[in-house]
């Protein structure tokens, strides 16, 4: 069986346009705690208020998701309708992977602490500078993709993580058999695996408007039934 796209479920049904807006506001708050923590590691920002900046906005995050699924269960659990059931599945992998966003972030404003006392901006900036730009605006794309089921957005943005994926991997593998400071190379190998991370949980979202609810997460497999 092959369940519709996303377009497809929700021209179906309104029930879904309350949850639409809680994984917007999951991708907004994710948003901002990648520009707060990215600042302070690529550009030295200042870490102002990291309590309000990333944990407060994780934990909103998280309540998000909870009130979500909370949604779908009791819309599943009192409804007859089996047409619900693409849509719901769809909206527990979103807020799976919206919160997986909020807790790789704050993995991320971790590494801050990590970093030596005095970093060498030049070298954070040669090896961060194009992925933090390019991933910034990657949360915009793939939070207009989901909220506007918009198929061009969405593919753009499971494009645009494939090559960063290759990109950042190969940027890790550079960084284990270079020459630079233990400290720097660790924390730079840790800032790009979490930003792989990233890129692989909003293609996932996307995912979800170009693709059937049973290859969610699985668009680039073959499917062998």
């Amino acid at each position: 069986m092959r369940f519709g796209s996303l377009l497809d479920l929700f021209k179906q049904d309104n029930w879904s346009n309350k949850l639409v807006a809680r994984v917007t506001e999951m991708l907004e708050l994710s948003e901002a705690m990648f520009k707060h923590a990215s600042s302070v590691i690529v550009d030295g920002a200042e870490d102002t208020d990291p309590q309000a900046n990333i944990y407060a906005r994780d934990q909103r995050i998280n309540q998000l998701e909870r009130k979500t699924r909370r949604r779908v269960i009791s819309r599943l659990s009192v409804g007859n309708e089996t047409s619900d059931v693409p849509t719901a599945l769809i909206f527990m992998n979103v807020v799976k992977d919206g919160e997986r966003l909020g807790d790789y972030i704050k993995n991320l404003h971790e590494v801050a602490g990590m970093m030596p006392e005095n970093p060498d901006r030049d070298l954070y900036r040669k090896w961060l500078a194009g992925p933090t730009e390019t991933i910034g605006g990657m949360f915009a794309d793939t939070r207009r993709a989901f909220a506007e089921s918009d198929e061009a957005q969405a593919g753009q943005v499971i494009k645009t993580a494939k090559r960063m994926g290759r990109e950042l991997e190969e940027a890790i593998r550079e960084i284990t058999t270079s020459d630079l400071p233990t400290q720097d190379a660790v924390c730079l190998v840790l800032v790009l695996r979490f930003y792989k991370r990233l890129v692989a949980h909003m293609s996932n979202i996307a995912s979800t408007v170009t693709m059937p609810v049973d290859l969610i997460d699985f668009y680039d497999e073959p499917d062998g039934d």
